[in-house]
């Protein structure tokens, strides 16, 4: 028969061992959680910590000015402002859309790189290969040349000069006209 002493020490060293098992598994199970976390960040093809692709400097470049109208997604209110477009012989584009006294967006691409920055939101983007097509601006240079663009976007050219490019999957629009 058990001593009336060691069956309440029993029962505490199983509650015990219980509740250390039960805190290796939470331990472990946040560790997990954290490296995947980690991990996806790694590797999305998106950072934030990039300041600039190239500087857009010397007479290779040509820059159109004009003005835009942006609806960041459908349903969202548009934005109106100033529109610089600078492109350079090798491929590299730099877009700026501002709205004096704010700069609401700068984008720049190259042929394998992309970069887009939010300076209000003080949020930016960038990564390797095409960009991704929920930033249109990124697509506008693309767009203006003539060249073949991914499915959810479409550019209209307008009769008065301007032109209009619509991401059709999020509703996001770009409008506006250059100066030649």
């Amino acid at each position: 028969m058990p001593n009336a002493q060691t069956a309440p020490q029993s029962a505490l060293a199983h509650w015990s061992f219980g509740l250390r098992h039960s805190l290796v598994i939470r331990v472990s199970s946040l560790v997990i959680r954290l490296w995947l976390l980690a991990s996806f960040a790694f590797l999305c093809g998106c950072q934030t910590a990039t300041q600039s692709l190239f500087t857009a400097t010397g007479p290779d470049w040509r820059v159109q000015q004009g003005q835009a109208l942006w609806r960041p997604q459908r349903g969202l209110p548009e934005f109106g402002g100033d529109l610089v477009l600078a492109r350079d012989d090798a491929g590299r584009c730099l877009i700026q859309f501002d709205k004096t006294p704010m700069a609401i967006l700068s984008a720049q691409t190259t042929s394998n790189r992309w970069l887009i920055k939010f300076p209000q939101r003080q949020m930016s983007f960038s990564g390797r290969g095409p960009g991704p097509t929920r930033f249109s601006w990124l697509y506008l240079p693309t767009a203006l040349a003539g060249k073949p663009l991914p499915k959810q976007l479409h550019f209209e050219s307008k009769p008065d000069g301007g032109w209009r490019l619509e991401n059709s999957r999020t509703g996001e629009t770009v409008e506006g006209f250059l100066s030649p």
